[in-house]
């Protein structure tokens, strides 16, 4: 019983000297460092929602860094990305200074539009086309459309695959007037409104602006192309 007594209070004891050199490590703790980084990326991103994932690299256990007597200081190196795979920098200012870089992944999602079936080239979008889901877009670089956002009605610049992104470099607006064509030029001057049929000298989208040529007098005018092939022209 003695004995056993003995055995415990030495038990006790170690576990207590444990703690204390635990508290009293000359080290800075490895998870505060990460924690430094976490924080510094969140606050930087605006990412402290579960739209943002953001993990780190663990750090080398072999790693002794002095215990920093004041707050570190996370910061970005020069070219960093804020986006998939960075880099952030730690260091401790104090009189004993030291400084680190972390590797760390930046994981951003957002309810974007998708393409729910495959589409050939120079298909202009429908709801058929389309879905909005919960995608990772760290490697889309804002080329995607949000739920802010529609593609619906822009017409496919190359063929898309299933369960793709939709991005805006892959689409553009309809023609909607193809050079050659007919199309109605509306001018007005003093108050009054002429209209005249003229030849599109360039293919455009609507809202785009167009050359037209006057088939009575030849002269050509710009203007800027409104629906139903009407061409407005300030003289």
């Amino acid at each position: 019983m003695i004995m056993l007594s003995v055995l415990l209070m030495y038990i006790s004891t170690q576990a207590v000297l444990a703690n204390n050199e635990l508290v009293a490590s000359p080290h800075h703790q490895h998870s505060d460092i990460i924690k430094s980084v976490k924080d510094f990326i969140g606050e930087s991103i605006g990412g402290n929602d579960d739209s943002t994932v953001i993990t780190t690299k663990a750090l080398d256990k072999r790693l002794r860094l002095h215990k920093c007597e004041i707050p570190l200081q996370s910061f970005w190196p020069p070219g960093a990305s804020k986006s998939g795979h960075t880099t952030v920098g730690v260091r401790c200012n104090d009189d004993k200074p030291w400084k680190i870089f972390v590797g760390a992944q930046i994981k951003q999602y957002q309810q974007v539009w998708v393409t729910v079936t495959a589409i050939s080239r120079d298909t202009i979008l429908d709801r058929s086309h389309v879905a909005l889901e919960r995608k990772e877009i760290s490697a889309h670089q804002h080329d995607y459309f949000n739920i802010d956002q529609t593609p619906i009605g822009l017409m496919t610049k190359r063929p898309l695959r299933r369960g793709d992104i939709v991005q805006e470099r892959a689409l553009e607006k309809p023609m909607a007037v193809k050079r050659g064509d007919r199309v109605v030029v509306i001018a007005r001057i003093n108050g009054l409104e002429i209209r005249t049929a003229a030849t599109a000298m360039n293919s455009a989208a609507t809202g785009d602006r167009i050359r037209v040529q006057n088939l009575t007098s030849k002269k050509e005018l710009e203007g800027t192309l409104h629906e139903n092939g009407m061409v407005h022209v300030n003289i």
